[in-house]
């Protein structure tokens, strides 16, 4: 039929349709309103803004008068961020305003898009003031909501976050991202709604193409309602669904895929990453792997792959890569994407290929290649860039899981020498935050409070948005429990800001909202916790999150381990069982002190998380003279029966992280357990829900075109299917506990659970009384580790029913937990005793209540002289600052919503706000003229301290804080500095030895 998703060999007079005949659902749209808009030309940003207020039930489309909607003609960054003051008619005040960059980044993408020569796509130089500039980096999120017996769609603000080949290629503003919130996860209607539906925003249109980890990502197609193309503002560059599905994953050139694994692959053209350079279609090669043993031709099992997911990349091509992300130092391998293929690249070990120049070249592998995109030299030039995800790099020392714990004890590593280790730790980190003599103990807390909450990390991340990974920053693979397809640094970038920014602060009194943050500030104004109770506090609760990160997630350091990206051997010249590692880094041995590069001797490795006995492997690493400039790499052999990759919970060469360690302790009682393989039967607990493309396009040709089309969404849109893999990791967990480790049950639940990771794109769906018999058997009662590590020591509530275990051994997470609470009450004791033990300090610092006990006596002063203007002035001062104290004392004594899910919606935080919001104001000018600006908020700062400590903090922080500054003679300098300070550890230990007593 001609209007369906045509796949085969039929002949077609006209493009078949897709994304057309499907539900209108209005995100914010009004035919008067829209030709207005169009009348204008008012900017894409300034148009998101006045929907937005219209989806937040800010203001509504009768508000946008012509007289206002002129107001906002211009680019977006002249009108968009005054949107919300025109259409209220209030003053515009700085507050109001978002920052510029979103605005610019709109107007540049904008430029780029009616250029229409791929510029957004990287590769082409500066751009409107940008170095190296390219597109994509702004998010358009949309929040699903139920309303009523439907849903509808709440847009947030735009963002700068993360760019990939899709928003580079489309421009961002041509895509929306809708969040599926967790209260809507299980909700089956959701999927129906999405996938039946096309999305207006202010006469465009977006058609939903893919979904993943809880979102759905549309696109803005060449449709129009109740308005016309612009060919001004780029109109006439935009696709329809059917040219978008057939630039990325061309239906008949991969017609034999099964429909789950063609709708994963759209996965490829939303990862995170940078454009880096672009290949020539003459220097792209396709090479086959390598396999274990002698298989001949056809499908081959993937653990016999040798080469899994690594294929090779020129000298040339690393060293430009380094130029354009300016690197200090050529990698070994990148991770990354380019056309249809998916992987890590590695240097050629031909030394032809290793030089410096020459034009790049990179080999593809069989095992790569995703999408069929066609002869390379007829395909978009945006398939020729390679999409840069991250280098090779090295992490360490790398932390313990509860996982490996339980590996490490069911394979003969003692209880003891573990329990050693979490006491080390512990100890080791509550030393540093609490050791508060000398002259430079804050400068080692200011040191473990950042590395407790990785602020300095976390600062730079936010400051370069989406492209930490691929400038080698930040954890290698943060979260454990992604699919094939997922990008950690994906789901880190869809967060909202205010969970990911811990510079974010009160517009208002200045104060970081990160409890980390607010710590750092403290100690750097010079403010020591025993003579400020509310950072001795804060300090406490630093304290308790450390504790409660080892008790609840025993991640217990070894310092001799480290975590790398792993690569099959180059050369073929590693036997089975050996491993090769060099570092660009001198390591130090921990108890000899002497400094190595290369890794020799006994170690394990393991991926996480280590699900089966097998999953933890012992290997011999060795020293290879040909191996010797591949650095930052963990080299896996490609000799043996199947790839030691396989081994480590059926890992792979694409990406996959490994953690090595080389500790005596560990090592030397380690045996490895025999490989678990996969149950027989497994296979049939799981509903095959696999189609083929070929097999879809007959099914649908019988259907009209409206169903035909809504059935091609449902394949688009196949990742909003829940998997249940989230489930099946507790039915595992508890099996462990009440069976063993090595039980034929949990190993079966081990591997349902990896099923289920991969299930979005295998098709495997769990047999509904399969899942309710686990769920019964396994679903209930926890083991008493979850429970005790979350039971605090003064908790009065009642301990749920635990489950039993049916083995007699102790089990390591218990015991673990167990010492972990010990310690946990040791170390808040001796906290406590760290105030009693020393002398008592003031109620008030007086370097903070000096400002105002100064003005009082300058005002007494000049009454006695006859003048009553300070006096006067200094009243209305402090009558103001008594109506914030009373307000927020009101505010305090409230009860804090149990309903509400975030901090702005709960009302006792909002009326707290307003209490700082008014403390903010100032009084009138001409009631207070005899103090100057500064004057006034120094002495208000100061006289709210006076009323209460907290109150003062909670009104004024920044301001005290720059009192306390200011009075000890400390440096001043610009928030931007403030940003990338960090204190080397080499920094620490010198200060630690040296015998100079100079002052703190």
């Amino acid at each position: 039929m001609q209007n369906s998703p045509q796949i085969g060999t039929r002949a077609n007079h006209r493009p078949p349709e897709f994304g057309v005949q499907l539900n209108i659902v209005h995100i914010a749209h009004c035919e008067r309103t829209q030709v207005v808009f169009d009348q204008q030309q008012l900017a894409w940003g300034t148009i998101y803004e006045l929907a937005r207020g219209v989806t937040r039930g800010m203001w509504t489309f009768e508000d946008m008068t012509e007289h206002r909607l002129r107001q906002l003609k211009g680019s977006n960054v002249q009108a968009a961020w005054k949107v919300a003051s025109v259409i209220k008619e209030m003053r515009p005040s700085s507050s109001m305003r978002a920052p510029a960059e979103v605005w610019l980044e709109y107007d540049r993408e904008q430029l780029a898009i009616v250029e229409n020569k791929g510029r957004g796509l990287g590769t082409m130089g500066d751009w409107e003031g940008k170095e190296n500039w390219y597109g994509g980096k702004i998010q358009q999120v949309a929040r699903i909501v139920r309303a009523g017996s439907s849903f509808k769609l709440e847009l947030e603000k735009p963002e700068i976050r993360r760019s990939h080949r899709f928003a580079r290629f489309l421009g961002s503003r041509r895509i929306l991202q809708i969040r599926v919130p967790d209260n809507l996860t299980y909700d089956t209607e959701v999927p129906k709604f999405l996938e039946s539906s096309k999305f207006v925003l202010c006469g465009r249109v977006f058609v939903p193409f893919h979904a993943k980890e809880g979102s759905a990502y549309l696109f803005e197609t060449n449709e129009n309602i109740d308005r016309q193309s612009n060919p001004g503002d780029g109109d006439d560059h935009r696709l329809t669904l059917h040219e978008f599905v057939q630039w990325h994953n061309p239906l008949r050139l991969n017609s034999k895929q099964p429909t789950s694994k063609w709708s994963t692959r759209w996965a490829l053209g939303l990862s995170t990453s940078v454009p880096t350079i672009k290949f020539s279609p003459e220097n792209i090669f396709f090479i086959n792997d390598q396999y274990a043993g002698n298989w001949g031709e056809g499908e081959h099992p993937v653990e016999i792959i040798m080469t899994d997911g690594c294929g090779f990349i020129s000298g040339a091509a690393l060293t430009a890569i380094m130029r354009v992300i300016q690197y200090p130092n050529r990698p070994t391998a990148v991770q990354g994407r380019i056309a249809g293929a998916k992987g890590m690249w590695v240097l050629h070990p031909d030394p032809e290929y290793q030089v410096a120049d020459g034009p790049p070249k990179i080999w593809i592998r069989n095992s790569q290649n995703k999408i069929n995109c066609g002869p390379l030299h007829k395909v978009d030039a945006a398939h020729r860039i390679f999409d840069l995800l991250a280098p090779s790099r090295v992490t360490g020392p790398s932390r313990l899981s509860r996982d490996t714990l339980v590996n490490l004890t069911h394979n003969n590593v003692p209880t003891g020498i573990l329990k050693e280790l979490m006491a080390d730790g512990l100890h080791n980190e509550m030393r540093q935050l609490t050791e508060w003599n000398g002259p430079n103990s804050m400068l080692v807390v200011w040191r473990a409070v950042e590395r407790a909450g990785r602020v300095a990390i976390c600062r730079l991340r936010r400051r370069i948005v989406g492209q930490a990974r691929a400038f080698g920053l930040g954890q290698l693979r943060p979260n454990e429990e992604l699919g094939d397809e997922i990008d950690d640094d994906d789901i880190a970038s869809d967060q909202p800001l205010a969970a990911s920014d811990p510079r974010s602060r009160n517009l208002h009194s200045g104060q970081p909202t990160s409890l980390y943050e607010s710590v750092l500030e403290f100690l750097q104004a010079g403010f020591h916790p025993l003579e400020l109770d509310l950072l001795f506090r804060k300090l406490q609760n630093v304290v308790t999150l450390v504790l409660d990160d080892y008790i609840k997630n025993c991640h217990i350091p070894v310092k001799e381990s480290l975590e790398a990206y792993i690569i099959p051997d180059p050369y073929g010249v590693l036997e089975d069982g050996q491993i090769h590692f060099r570092s660009s880094q001198h390591i130090t041995d921990p108890e000899s002190g002497t400094q190595m590069d290369v890794i020799t001797g006994p170690v394990l490795v393991w991926r996480n998380p280590t699900r089966l006995p097998s999953d933890v492997q012992k290997v011999t690493a060795v020293s290879h003279p040909k191996l010797a400039s591949y650095l930052d790499v963990i080299i896996f052999p490609v000799k043996g029966k199947r790839s030691l990759a396989s081994y480590l919970g059926g890992g792979d060469y694409d990406g996959d992280t490994v953690v090595l360690v080389w500790s005596k302790s560990l090592v030397g009682n380690f045996n490895t357990a025999p490989l678990c393989e996969t149950p027989v039967d497994l296979r049939n607990d799981f509903e095959r829900e696999v189609e083929h493309l070929l097999d879809f396009d007959q099914r649908v040709s019988k259907l009209s075109d409206k169903e035909a089309q809504t059935a091609f969404q449902r394949v688009l849109l196949l990742g909003l299917a829940e998997t249940k893999r989230g489930l099946y990791s507790g039915f595992h967990d508890a099996a462990v506990y009440q069976h063993g480790y090595d039980s034929t049950t949990a190993i079966r639940l081990a591997y349902m659970f990896t099923t289920c990771l991969d299930a979005s794109k295998t098709g495997l769906r769990v047999k509904r009384h399969v899942f309710e018999a686990d769920r019964k058997c396994h679903g209930g009662s926890k083991p008493y580790y979850k429970v005790a590590a979350l039971k605090k020591s003064d908790s009065p509530r009642e301990d749920p029913p635990l489950l039993k275990r049916m083995v007699s051994s102790s089990f390591i997470l218990d015991d673990l937990v167990d010492e972990g609470n010990r310690l946990r009450n040791d170390f808040g004791k001796k906290y406590l005793n760290l105030r009693s033990s020393s002398p008592r300090v003031l109620d008030r610092d007086p370097h903070l209540t000096s400002p105002y006990t100064s003005a009082s006596h300058r005002a007494t002063q000049a009454v006695h002289v006859g003048f009553q203007g300070l006096r006067n002035n200094l009243t209305v001062a402090k009558k103001h600052v008594d109506k914030a104290h009373q307000d927020w004392l009101c505010a305090i004594a409230m009860q804090k919503s149990a309903s509400s899910r975030g901090c702005s919606s709960d009302p006792k935080e909002q009326q707290i706000q307003k209490a700082v919001q008014y403390f903010a104001r100032r009084p009138l000018f001409e009631d207070v003229l005899f103090f100057s600006e500064e004057e006034l908020k120094t002495i208000m700062a100061s006289y709210a301290y006076t009323l209460g400590e907290s109150f003062g903090f909670s009104v004024a922080f920044t301001e005290l804080c720059a009192i306390k500054a200011r009075i000890q003679g400390r440096v001043v300098f610009e928030d931007k500095f403030a940003q990338v300070m960090n204190i080397p550890n080499n920094v620490l230990r010198a200060l630690s030895q040296a015998q100079d007593g100079i002052d703190d």
